[in-house]
Formats: C-alpha cells, structure tokens, sequence
C-alpha cells in the first residue's frame, strides 16, 4: 500500500495523488476517488514502469522521489498521433470540438488542438507523453497475509467498501468470500465480481474462487 504524488518535473504540476489534502490544493480533486494508499502489486504492471522499478527496492516507512523518463513514463510524443478528421464526423455523434477538449476518437482519448475550415486536428498521444516525471511515493504497508491481500483487492474493485464485512475463506486451493447482503444488491457488483475473480487468478495459485451470497428472511407485521 502506497501514497504518492506525481508531478510534472517541468512544471511542478500535480496530475496524480492518493493525498486528499494535495489533491484540493492542486485543484485536481475528484469527489468519486477515495483517497487513501494505493494497492500496488509490484512487478505486475499496475503503476508506471518506471515507479514499479523503484517499489521493488523499497521498505516500510520509506519515503523517495523517483524521476520517471518519458520512455518508463507515458512515452514518447510520436507525431504521427496527431491527426486531422472532417467535423462531419463528430458532428455526426452531436459532438462539437474545441480547442483543449477531450474527445474520443476511434476509441482512443484525443485533445482538441485546432477547428477551422470544416477539419479537426486533434492529438492522440497521451497528455504527459514526452514528459519527464517525479514521484513521491511513501511505502505504508506490504500485505503478508493472502486473506489481507484479497480484502485488498476488494476495496480496489469496489470503491468505497469496507472490506472487514466479507468474511474469507481458504481452505487449500479454493477460496469463498462471503458478500454482506447491502453488497449483493449493490450496481455493477457483477462486474466487480468477474474483476475480482481475474485480480485473485492473476496474483494466487488458487484453482478456484466462490462467492457466497446470503439472504436473510424479514420479518414483517400484518395489520
């Protein structure tokens, strides 16, 4: 588990932190993120392959500014991302462009550099492409436990819960996590559930997972 802030090193930007406070003073705050430490799991492509590189040598407590170089960063600006399309197109999909706006572009993210003469030139690079990066990243915890690790990887897929309501259960190669009754109605869990069940084979040995969902009989009064 990890805090950390993430800057632009050029400009001293703030773009990503897991620091309420440093969020709202960066003017970068989200009302739907829970800011708390971050799971990692290092070595598995989670962060920045320049931050995973650094995680690895890191210990508990440990604080440490790590500079990240566009090619362990976002990558290189390559030119032949920016592209120009009729405003037809979006025009089309009830979009109309901007300059610095975002849009989605053949399902790729794109900003919106110019608008002129019925053509839209936007950019398809990431928006910190070319960008040297500085982290400041403060280990707070490793999770030695595979029960912790799994309440983990709950929180981390359903944003907002409190993961000490699912009871874990491990008995060899299986594993059974118990949903409270509030979770099982909740939207998407699901979707939470298929992403779970991907995160558990993906980081255990496990051979199987298995959800147990209980509903309680309500008890109600005839008049």
């Amino acid at each position: 588990m990890v805090d950390l802030i993430g800057r632009v090193k050029s400009t001293g930007k703030v773009f990503d932190t897991t620091i309420q406070e440093v969020a709202v003073k960066a003017d970068i705050f989200n009302e739907r993120e829970v800011y708390k430490p971050r799971l990692v799991v290092v070595g598995a492509g989670w962060v920045l392959p320049g931050l995973d590189e650094a995680l690895e040598t890191m210990n508990v407590g440990e604080t440490k500014v790590v500079e990240i170089p566009p090619e362990k960063g976002f990558g290189e600006r390559d030119p032949k991302n920016i592209k120009t399309f009729s405003a037809r197109e979006f025009l089309k999909q009830n979009v109309k462009p901007r300059p610095g706006m975002t849009i989605r572009v053949k399902g790729r993210l794109a900003t919106v550099q110019k608008v002129g003469g019925g053509r839209v030139r936007v950019d398809m690079n990431h928006p910190l492409a070319g960008q040297i990066l500085e982290y400041e990243v403060t280990i707070r915890n490793i999770l030695e436990k595979d029960e912790d690790k799994i309440k983990a990887l709950i929180e981390n897929r359903i944003s907002g819960v409190d993961s000490n309501k699912f009871k874990i259960n491990i008995a060899g190669k299986s594993v059974e996590i118990s949903i409270p009754t509030e979770i099982v109605l909740a939207n998407n869990i699901q979707l939470a559930k298929i992403g779970l069940v991907s995160d558990v084979f993906s980081n255990f040995d496990f051979e199987n997972v298995k959800f147990l969902e209980t509903f309680e009989r309500t008890t109600t009064t005839q008049s």
